[in-house]
């Protein structure tokens, strides 16, 4: 899978001209070599090189096959300057959202006769996931869940929002590989915030509580959300809560090769319209998850993506009222040839 990964990389490259591409995002790079190592690739047409720190060199040397490992001393864009000269490269593609303006200025004294800014080539081949990405996905969404039940068993009266996220962290180091994000663990009126820090807030009987919580295997992450109701809750909650599972299973059911995704939002949207909360859902209807928990594909009225087969995304409706409370709902699904298929 990795090589017809470098395959659409290297047409990509050669349809732009371009005599190397140099490729910095952390989780790109770790797309190509499969390993969570500082430093930057350069794809040639004379060669796949990684340039890593003295830090990794010995670890990287024994697990990473079939690319040739450069070790950079003192200055990794000096390490890059000499091997462009010795390569003969004139023209040379980057990530220019991944570097900082210091990283560009340096990039820009390199013996190169032109610096090409290059966005979303490797991105592009993220967004579709293989059967290895999926297998991992689908373990960290069923950690997840598992997450869930442990949570839920320990709520009480008096626990606080940073105890039971702190519980989540430790819960996802032993699951699985770490939490893919900082969970969001919020009670009673706080709810409201889509996405507010836990605090020392004291859980309430009769009080909403969401979760929205995410493991990461091997790299993959999961993003899901619950709203829990903590004994009795007005029924307004319920009703809410009940009208955004329903337009949760309306969007899935549309999922398809083919759809745009602007599609699936304006469903949801007219579904929480028609309930007369339209002003209280303040996101985007989803997002794509892998290797980070927020990528493409986005689920938004503007978004002019079609949804390809192998795409995985969230679809999280939500409604907040400030200072009462707020409820969202959020699985995870993946675009197959029959449809969409939720990721449990």
């Amino acid at each position: 899978m990795k090589d017809s990964r470098l395959v659409q990389l290297y047409k990509k490259l050669e349809e732009k001209g371009l005599g190397a591409l140099l490729i910095t995002n952390p989780h790109n790079v770790f797309y190509l070599i499969n390993r969570w190592v500082e430093g930057w690739i350069l794809l040639a047409p004379s060669g796949k090189f990684f340039i890593t720190s003295p830090l990794f060199g010995e670890e990287v040397k024994k697990e990473v096959d079939d690319w040739q490992i450069i070790i950079w001393k003192n200055h990794i864009e000096k390490t890059l300057d000499k091997l462009l000269r010795n390569l003969g490269i004139k023209k040379l593609g980057f990530e220019a959202s991944s570097l900082s303006y210091a990283e560009y200025q340096k990039l820009s004294e390199l013996k190169v006769s032109q610096l090409v800014p290059c966005e979303g080539l490797v991105e592009e081949l993220r967004v579709i996931k293989d059967e290895d990405e999926l297998s991992s996905i689908r373990r960290a969404v069923q950690i997840t869940n598992l997450a869930f039940a442990h949570l839920e068993n320990l709520l009480k009266v008096g626990i606080t929002e940073k105890e039971v996220s702190i519980e989540a962290a430790h819960f996802f180091r032993k699951k699985a590989d770490k939490e893919a994000f900082p969970s969001i663990v919020l009670f009673g009126e706080r709810t409201s915030l889509p996405h507010g820090k836990p605090t020392q807030r004291r859980l309430r009987e009769g009080e909403l509580v969401l979760l929205d919580i995410g493991a990461q295997v091997e790299g993959y992450c999961a993003d899901l959300t619950r709203t829990i109701f903590f004994g009795e809750v007005d029924r307004r909650w319920q009703e809410i809560r009940s009208m955004l599972i329903q337009a949760q299973e309306e969007a899935l059911r549309e999922i398809k090769p083919g759809v745009k995704s602007s599609q699936i939002d304006k469903l949801v949207r007219d579904r929480v319209k028609k309930s007369g909360y339209l002003n209280a859902f303040i996101h985007n209807t989803g997002h794509g998850v892998g290797l980070e928990v927020h990528e493409n594909p986005v689920i938004a009225p503007k978004s002019r993506e079609v949804l390809k087969e192998g795409m995985v995304f969230t679809i999280e409706p939500g409604v907040y009222l400030a200072g009462e409370g707020g409820v969202r709902v959020e699985r995870m699904a993946m675009v197959t040839p029959e449809g969409g298929r939720i990721l449990e």
